[in-house]
């Protein structure tokens, strides 16, 4: 570490040598304002969060963790860790404190007959589905495939297995977790059953966690993607959403949102910035989602409306497409043609 001792400064001056010993007990890197990397070390996703700690621990390993909590407490510093960096408030960097920074572990492993995955804190959601699918699994958490597994799976974890197979928490076995005195314990519903309870959802001051265990779900191929239409079509648009998500088949995620569309690569350019609502949706059906209008043609019951053949269920207007044929539905009931 490049920063002389007694040059940090916090709530009040840190003790260098002690700097210094803290420095040398970790196998990761311990930067200052002056080290280089700092300021990439300190930035996180929302980039109106300007924070600047006086410290940051990027750890390597439990007993860096171990380490970094007993350092914080002795020297009464602010404390914050940071996994993947998503969160929108960025309360994973403090100012004038201690980050403990996790997001250069990495480890993970599969057990595909268990049908569970160990995971440390600084993988993100899309790492982690990245080498399950080798194994044909999913994990249950994580819209966005840059988020990290800790925040999201100790504050809930939606994700587009969340209908079929719950939030992550509802799939957290266990966890590795550094406590405030900073002792290494394991939590699960056998083994400290009222620590599992509080990191699943109660807060986040009960300690850093450095290894997830999650059970995970048989996975193949996806149908998902956004549909999306002008805003001024917002009202006709959640109408249909609102009846057809009472109905929709478990295996089906899908939500809507109203937003700009942003310069990516997908967009053509003359909609950028356009005003838009849209339904990202996923589905692991290995069936249609829906039997058709008529029962004849197969066609998915998901279809959004549109200005050609609509179908109206006379009890919740779900409109489908069909291949022609007119047809009059009940909730529950197979469709039934009429020319």
């Amino acid at each position: 570490m490049a920063t002389q001792p007694g040059a940090i400064t916090a709530r009040r001056p840190l003790d260098g040598e002690a700097v210094q010993a803290f420095a040398a007990s970790l196998r990761g890197p311990l930067l200052g304002p002056s080290d280089a990397g700092y300021d990439a070390a300190r930035a996180v996703f929302n980039v109106m969060v300007d924070r600047h700690p006086a410290l940051i621990a990027r750890c390597a390993g439990s007993a860096d963790v171990m380490a970094a909590i007993t350092f914080a407490r002795a020297q009464g510093l602010p404390l914050s860790v940071r996994g993947g960096g998503h969160h929108v408030a960025g309360s994973s960097v403090c100012d004038d404190g201690l980050v403990i920074d996790l997001s250069q572990m990495k480890g993970l492993r599969i057990d595909p007959a268990r049908r569970t995955a160990r995971a440390e804190p600084g993988l993100t959601w899309g790492e982690l589905n990245h080498d399950l699918q080798a194994f044909g699994l999913g994990a249950t958490g994580g819209y966005i495939s840059i988020t990290g597994i800790p925040g999201l799976t100790l504050g809930g974890g939606f994700g587009w297995l969340v209908r079929k197979h719950g939030l992550a928490l509802d799939n957290l076995l266990s966890v590795d977790i550094v406590t405030a005195d900073g002792q290494l314990r394991t939590a699960s519903a056998e083994e400290h059953p009222d620590l599992f309870w509080g990191v699943r959802g109660a807060g986040a001051q009960l300690g850093a966690v450095v290894s997830f265990e999650f059970r995970v779900h048989p996975v193949g191929t996806v149908l998902a993607g956004p549909v999306i239409y002008p805003l001024e079509r917002a009202p006709e648009v959640l109408r249909f959403y609102r009846e057809y998500a009472a109905t929709a088949p478990d295996e089906l995620t899908s939500g809507a949102l109203l937003f700009s569309l942003p310069p990516a690569p997908f967009v053509p350019p003359e909609m950028h910035g356009a005003r838009v609502i849209g339904s990202p949706s996923a589905t692991l059906a290995r069936r249609r989602l829906g039997s058709g209008c008529c029962g004849r043609c197969g066609s998915s019951a998901l279809r959004w409306p549109t200005s050609s053949r609509r179908c109206r269920s006379t009890s919740h207007s779900a409109r489908r497409t069909c291949c022609g044929r007119r047809a009059t539905t009940s909730t529950g009931s197979r469709a039934s043609c009429r020319r």
